[in-house]
């Protein structure tokens, strides 16, 4: 049995993608993470037949902003721990406790992800100890285990860093676990990050239907904001 979790902040204004709060409002960088929401949900549609879907969100006392919004099939549970290392860690082990094979975590800030990668960071679980999807700023988005390692989730490595990669990768060689990559992605968190999203939908490359949402409400910003096409990119 395989596992995928979603792990994700509830869309409140001025709690989410603020790293764009230079450039969008705060209603609408909520609005961009609810459409993020909204398209790997159609995507985890094709998956929910040979995966079983979780989602792990924080804050507790905020659901009712997305209940709406999540399929039936995906089971929700809020996050637990201080940090970011220890609230991955127990979304990982609650999951495995329930006694699937494996598991993978994701974040949800890589809206165009494609159905092959999910498929592929599972495919490698079964030759490999760990599997994690590197970002291109020196982080991941997804990493997957068959069984628990907390030494991964270290309160040393320093989350949000570009370091976080390189250091996961030095525990799990002290380890001596083996290890696959996964497809390389990135995240849309900053300025520059947008405007690389949007130039890639200018060249076709999301033609896929599950990023409907994503794809209407950027280039409904674009539409609003000319500074979009001028500021932005000053």
């Amino acid at each position: 049995m395989k596992a995928l979790i979603l792990m994700t902040r509830i869309p409140i204004p001025g709690k989410t993608k603020t790293r764009l709060m230079s450039i969008l409002s705060a209603d609408e960088c909520a609005a961009l993470h609810r459409a993020f929401l909204m398209d790997l949900f159609l995507l985890f549609d094709k998956l929910k037949d040979s995966i079983d879907i979780y989602l792990t969100y924080t804050p507790e006392d905020s659901f009712h902003i997305i209940e709406g919004i999540i399929p039936k099939h995906i089971r929700v549970f809020p996050q637990r721990g201080e940090t970011l290392g220890d609230k991955m860690r127990n979304a990982i082990d609650d999951v495995l406790d329930k006694g699937y094979d494996c598991t993978c975590l994701m974040g949800a800030d890589i809206p165009q992800i494609s159905e092959e990668s999910i498929l592929d960071a599972f495919n490698k679980l079964e030759e490999k100890d760990c599997v994690i999807g590197p970002t291109f700023d020196g982080g991941y988005y997804l990493i997957g285990m068959k069984e628990m390692n907390n030494k991964i989730f270290d309160g040393k490595l320093k989350w949000g860093n570009k370091t976080v990669l390189e250091g996961t990768m030095d525990i799990l060689n002290s380890c001596e676990s083996m290890v696959a990559l996964g497809d390389k992605y990135r995240d849309i968190d900053t300025k520059e990050d947008l405007i690389d999203f949007k130039e890639q939908l200018e060249m076709g490359k999301f033609g896929k239907s599950y990023l409907r949402n994503t794809i209407n409400y950027i280039n409904n910003i674009w539409s609003w904001y000319d500074e979009l096409g001028t500021s932005i990119r000053g």
